[in-house]
């Protein structure tokens, strides 16, 4: 899978950490598209944090088709906006400073045999199988990609470090935070009442 601006040393950071850290929170995250819950990892290298948001469409736009209307294209443009302008984790302190940021929305087909995926292959869906999300495919779903790279001064391996994404986005009620760097891996799971952590093991 391609992630927007992802340098090769992100990517091998998050193979690392998705290879570590995982079981800690697979027990609490059964389904890979399951509304309300959504994946946040970090790589950190020195005072470069890398993160990447994987999260149903449906939590941070409310919909998950192509937008119908000039209504929900604005709601998938203030998301966007919101991305590129506002650092989804900061210190407490809030000394992180938004470098760059990408966004990209996997729609799928609603209806029909088979369907064209981001890695630029089509599936017939004649035969029968069984899918890892909560919905039926002929339902449509589709997932929201956010790639951001953050500056945060003097950051230390005592951190502490808060999100703003369930205060903006209020369908997002669990988030599963990863994270990996030069101390370790660690994870923890937030909730719009728990939406503070430290980096540790």
């Amino acid at each position: 899978m391609f992630y927007p601006r992802a340098s090769a040393r992100f990517a091998t950071l998050l193979l690392s950490l998705s290879l570590a850290a995982w079981p800690v929170l697979a027990s609490d995250n059964p389904g890979a598209h399951q509304h309300g819950h959504a994946d946040l990892q970090m790589a950190i290298d020195n005072e470069r944090v890398d993160l990447l948001l994987l999260s149903p469409a449906y939590n941070l736009i409310g919909f998950e088709h192509k937008p119908r209307t000039d209504e929900q294209q604005q709601r998938v443009n203030d998301t966007e906006q919101w991305a590129s302008e506002t650092a989804m984790i900061n210190t407490v302190a809030g000394n992180c400073t938004l470098v760059s940021s990408a966004m990209h929305v996997g729609w799928s087909e609603a209806k029909g045999d088979g369907h064209k995926h981001d890695n630029g292959h089509t599936h017939s869906h004649s035969h029968s199988h069984n899918h890892d999300h909560d919905h039926d495919h002929d339902s449509g779903h589709a997932d929201i990609e956010v790639t951001q790279t953050l500056n945060c001064p003097n950051l230390s391996e005592s951190a502490q470090f808060e999100t703003g994404l369930m205060a903006r986005f209020p369908e997002l009620q669990h988030l599963n935070v990863q994270w990996v760097g030069p101390l370790g891996q660690g994870a923890t799971r937030l909730s719009p009442g728990n939406i503070q952590f430290r980096l540790t093991r």
